[in-house]
């Protein structure tokens, strides 16, 4: 029987081998990485000036999870909850101020588009938008919104879907009398008179609690691309010095959304947001009837994609950007996927087309 010899090895090529083998075995798993002193990160701020935020970014605060998940190396942890939310924590990007924001959809755009260098890590979810008419004012309708006062805060996010409601009927910003007010300027300014409109999401409804306006038009329990959006972003600068830092912390966002998601813990989490002053009796009424995972999913899905785009295409016709984004480039799902598998979420949440639809699911 014919004996078939083998290509004999070079001992060149096995000294490479063998060299490359100990040089891998002697490296480390992942090396550890020099952390910062003090991690800053920002909220979207609320009426009331607290320091204190609703939705997952309240709850990661409240419960103090980046604050453990640093606790052994001595990382402080540095909050801001500005009251001038998304127009405010793009300044304090701009200036160095911060490491990471959560904050709206549009703003996250305007930010982005004037050259602000970030990565969207997760959405911070979706809540319905409200339009509340003083009483008197005779506005019943959206269309009636033609020629009235109306008071929003510009470059949030509230813009965008003000933007996206008179569009539903016909109108544009050239046919209202548009205020540019924060929220707190908002409240006194209908009270008072001054204007007769206000749009907004849970913060407004105390002013229809206490029969001072009435809510005309709301997209609560709607899929509807009026909805307000929005992202936590980290800065490309400290993403790409602290990958490991940015991953543990969205893993404590993550966790936070999870925990913020489950209906055991409900009364808690709406204690949680009380703690922003905005009335627990409103802040039950907003969520009355809607899954908390609904709300406050941090997947960047399809539907998520589709609001950005939607709102870059927004920002660059009303000229408040003025350079295309790539969300391709910008979007980075690698953190969050790695969180959800850590953690055994995958099934947590729902992942939603690009209509809102959800997403059939995948074996």
């Amino acid at each position: 029987m014919a004996i078939i010899k083998r290509p004999s090895v070079s001992s060149a090529v096995i000294s490479v081998v063998i060299a490359h083998t100990l040089f891998t075995l002697a490296l480390p798993a992942q090396a550890a990485e020099t952390l910062p002193k003090v991690i800053h990160i920002a909220g979207q701020g609320n009426p009331y000036g607290t320091p204190y935020g609703t939705a997952v970014i309240g709850v990661l605060r409240a419960k103090g999870y980046l604050e453990k998940a640093f606790a052994a190396d001595g990382v402080k942890i540095d909050w801001q909850f500005p009251q001038g939310t998304g127009p405010a924590i793009n300044e304090a990007l701009a200036n160095g101020q911060l490491d990471f924001a959560n904050y709206g959809g549009l703003p996250n755009i305007v930010g982005r588009g004037s050259g602000l260098r970030t990565r969207i890590l997760a959405s911070y979810g979706s809540s319905p938008i409200y339009v509340l008419a003083r009483n008197g004012s005779g506005i019943n309708t959206l269309k009636a919104l033609k020629g009235k006062k109306i008071a929003v805060s510009r470059g949030t996010i509230l813009e965008l879907s003000l933007a996206t409601l008179l569009q539903s009927v016909g109108l544009t910003e050239n046919d209202i009398q548009l205020f540019d007010l924060k929220a707190a300027d908002q409240i006194s300014a209908l009270t008072s008179g001054d204007i007769d409109v206000v749009v907004g999401n849970s913060d407004i409804l105390p002013l229809r609690d206490k029969g001072i306006g009435e809510v005309i038009y709301s997209t609560k329990g709607k899929t509807d691309p009026a909805n307000i959006f929005g992202s936590l972003v980290v800065t490309e600068q400290f993403a790409q010095h602290y990958p490991q830092a940015t991953q543990r912390v969205v893993d404590a966002f993550v966790q936070a959304a999870a925990f913020a998601s489950d209906e055991k813990n409900r009364r808690q989490v709406l204690d949680i947001w009380a703690q922003t002053q905005i009335p627990r009796a409103s802040l039950e009424s907003d969520y009355q009837g809607d899954l908390l995972k609904d709300r406050l999913s941090p997947l960047l899905d399809d539907y998520y994609r589709a609001n950005l785009r939607r709102g870059i295409t927004f920002a660059r016709e009303s000229k408040l950007i003025r350079r295309d984004i790539d969300v391709a480039q910008w979007v980075d799902d690698s953190y969050l996927n790695h969180a959800i598998t850590q953690f055994g979420y995958q099934t947590l949440w729902t992942q939603k087309e690009a209509n809102g639809n959800d997403a059939p699911a995948t074996r």
